[in-house]
C-alpha cells in the first residue's frame, strides 16, 4: 500500500462533544482521502471518546485508533502514534480542535515548493480562545526563525516532515501535563532546513468550549512549570550562539514563562510557594537575562523583570495588584514623557525607564471623509493614541497657511467607537467630526493634533481612500503630492466678470 502524504495524529482524552468535529475536519480535507491516514489514540477516556473512536474507525478504513491507559498528558499517545506513522509529513490535532477544509492541501504544498521541514498554518481562535498571530501576518516560503516571530508558537500543531523527526530522534516527553510540546517543536525549529508560513488562509481553529477546560488551556502549575523554562533555555543555548539572536529566544522565555507568572494566580499562592516562584525565577533572570532583552520588554513586563532581578518581592507584589490597564489608562505625562502609573514610581529604588510608556505609543489617525458643504469644510474620521487614548481621546483640526505664517485650531466633536480595538486595547471614543468654516483666501494645510491624558501629537491630515467631495463654491479640497489634504479658496467671480472673460476668450480665438 502506497504512503499517505499527511499521517495526522490525534491524542483523545475525554471529547466526545466535540470530537466528531474534529475527526470530520480531517476526513473532509480537500487533499483527498487517499493521501491522508489518521491515527487517533484514545488515552484512557472514561466517556464516550472510546465508543466514538471505534465507529470511525469501522466506517472509513483511513482511520486507526489505538486505546491505551491514560498516560497523564498528550506526550505518550502521540509517540505511540508516531511509530505507526507512514505519511511523509505529519500533523498533531488537538481532539477538541478542527481543521479549514483546505489546510493540508495547501501546507504540504508549500513544503513541497520550498523542501520545508515545518509548515506553520494559520491559526484562528474561537469561542473567546487565544492564539499566536505575530508569526502570521504573511505567507513565507523561508520564514526568519529569529526575525519573523516563529519561535513564539512553540506548540505541535503544525505540519513536520517525518523524515526528519526519525532522523533526529524526536519523541515528547511522557507523563506531563502541560510544556511537552515545547523540546519537539524546538528541536525541529533547530534542525529544519526550511520554516514555512501558510499566513492567507484559516488552517486551524482552536477551540474554547463552554464547560469544557483543555489542558493546554488549563495552564499549568508555576512550580511544575519553570524547571521545564529551565531545560528550554539551556536548550536555546545549546543550539543558538550568543548574541542577538539568542536573546530573541530566550526573550520568549523570560516574557511568556517568567515575568508572566508574576500577576493574580502568584498573589494567591501559598506562602512557602509564592516565595519559591519567586526565587526560582530570580535564579532564571540572574542566569538568562540581560540589558538587550531588558530594552525588549514592555513596561508591563520590565517592571517585573527588574522586581524579580533585584529581589525587590514586595514591590512586585504591590505591581502585580495593579492590572496594565489601570496603569496605562492613568498614565502621567511628565514634559512629553509618558510613564504608566503603577505603584513605587518616583517613590522607590525603580528607575523610570521601567515605567516609560513614550516609545509605544503611537498616533492613528484617519480621515474618512471629506466634502465641502457651501462654506464649510467638514471632515470625518478615527484618530487616537496607541496605549492611552482609550478614554479621553481629543481631536483639534489645524488649519495652516501654505506659508506657515497663519494657522487656527478647531475642535472636533468626539463620537463613540464601541467595536475599535488594537491589540488588547479598546478605544471606545475614537470617531471625530469637524466643521470648519470662515475660510481666509489662500491655500491651507490640514493637520490633526490627537490628545490623551494631556500628550499631544501633530500629523497631517492623509485625504481619505474617497475622492473628497468639492461643492460649487471658491473652497476646493484637492491631494498634495505626499497624498495630503488641503484647501485652496479662491476670490469669487461674479457673473458679470465671467461674462466678460469668456467673451475675451472668443475674441482672441478670432
Amino acid at each position: 500500500m502506497a504512503a499517505p502524504s499527511v499521517s495526522v495524529i490525534v491524542a483523545v482524552y475525554n471529547v466526545e462533544d466535540f470530537l466528531g468535529e474534529c475527526l470530520d475536519s480531517v476526513l473532509g480535507q480537500s487533499i483527498g482521502r487517499g493521501n491522508l491516514e489518521l491515527i487517533a489514540v484514545n488515552d484512557g477516556s472514561t466517556d464516550g471518546s472510546a465508543a466514538i473512536l471505534d465507529d470511525y474507525a469501522t466506517k472509513n478504513p483511513e482511520v486507526t485508533v489505538i486505546h491505551q491507559p491514560n498516560s497523564g498528558g498528550p506526550g505518550a499517545p502521540r509517540n505511540v502514534a508516531l511509530d505507526r506513522a507512514r505519511g511523509d509529513y505529519v500533523f498533531f490535532l488537538d481532539s477538541d480542535d478542527y481543521l479549514g477544509s483546505e489546510a493540508l492541501e495547501r501546507m504540504v504544498a508549500m513544503a513541497e515548493r520550498n523542501g520545508s521541514d515545518v509548515v506553520l498554518g494559520k491559526m484562528v481562535g474561537t469561542g473567546g480562545r487565544q492564539v499566536p498571530e505575530s508569526m502570521f501576518r504573511q505567507s513565507r516560503d523561508k520564514a526568519d526563525l529569529y526575525r519573523h516571530n516563529v519561535y513564539n508558537t512553540l506548540s505541535p500543531t503544525k505540519l513536520y516532515r517525518r523524515a526528519l523527526i526519525e532522523r533526529l530522534g524526536l519523541r515528547f516527553p511522557e507523563g506531563l501535563r502541560t510544556g511537552e510540546d515545547q523540546p519537539f517543536t524546538a528541536l525541529v525549529y533547530f534542525n529544519a532546513e526550511a520554516i514555512s508560513v501558510v499566513a492567507d488562509y484559516d488552517c486551524y481553529y482552536a477551540t474554547r468550549r463552554p464547560g469544557h477546560v483543555s489542558l493546554t488551556q488549563a495552564g499549568s502549575d508555576h512550580l511544575e512549570r519553570l524547571p521545564q523554562v529551565a531545560e528550554m533555555m539551556e536548550l536555546v543555548a545549546k543550539h543558538v550562539e550568543p548574541g542577538e539572536n539568542r536573546n530573541r529566544l530566550l526573550l520568549r522565555h523570560i516574557r511568556q514563562e517568567i515575568v508572566s507568572r508574576f500577576q493574580a494566580r502568584w498573589l494567591a499562592m501559598e506562602e512557602p510557594d509564592k516565595e519559591r516562584v519567586f526565587q526560582e525565577s530570580r535564579r532564571l533572570l540572574d542566569r538568562w537575562h540581560n540589558e538587550w532583552i531588558q530594552d525588549q520588554l514592555a513596561p508591563w513586563d520590565a517592571l517585573r523583570a527588574h522586581c524579580v532581578a533585584n529581589g525587590l518581592r514586595k514591590e512586585l507584589e504591590d505591581i502585580a495588584h495593579c492590572s496594565a490597564e489601570e496603569a496605562e489608562s492613568s498614565a502621567i505625562v511628565d514634559d512629553k514623557q509618558v510613564f504608566a502609573n503603577y505603584p513605587h514610581f518616583r517613590k522607590s529604588a525603580i528607575p523610570d525607564e521601567m515605567y516609560e510608556l513614550t516609545k509605544r505609543i503611537k498616533t492613528r489617525c484617519s480621515l474618512e471623509h471629506a466634502k465641502v458643504d457651501g462654506s464649510v469644510v467638514v471632515l470625518r474620521g478615527t484618530a487616537y493614541l496607541t496605549v492611552i487614548g482609550a478614554y479621553d481621546t481629543t481631536v483639534d483640526i489645524v488649519v495652516q497657511s501654505r506659508d506657515k505664517q497663519k494657522k487656527r485650531r478647531v475642535s472636533a466633536v468626539m463620537e463613540p467607537t464601541p467595536d475599535l480595538t488594537e491589540g488588547s486595547y479598546a478605544y471606545p471614543a475614537a470617531a471625530f467630526t469637524a466643521r470648519i468654516a470662515d475660510w481666509p483666501l489662500g491655500t491651507w494645510d490640514l493637520f490633526a493634533v490627537v490628545g490623551s491624558q494631556g500628550l499631544e501629537r501633530r500629523v497631517r491630515l492623509a485625504t481619505p481612500e474617497d475622492e473628497p467631495e468639492n461643492g460649487r463654491g471658491t473652497i476646493r479640497l484637492f491631494t498634495t503630492g505626499h497624498g495630503n489634504l488641503s484647501v485652496r479658496v479662491t476670490p469669487k467671480v461674479s457673473f458679470l466678470r465671467k461674462v466678460v472673460r469668456k467673451l475675451r476668450k472668443m475674441l482672441s480665438r478670432r
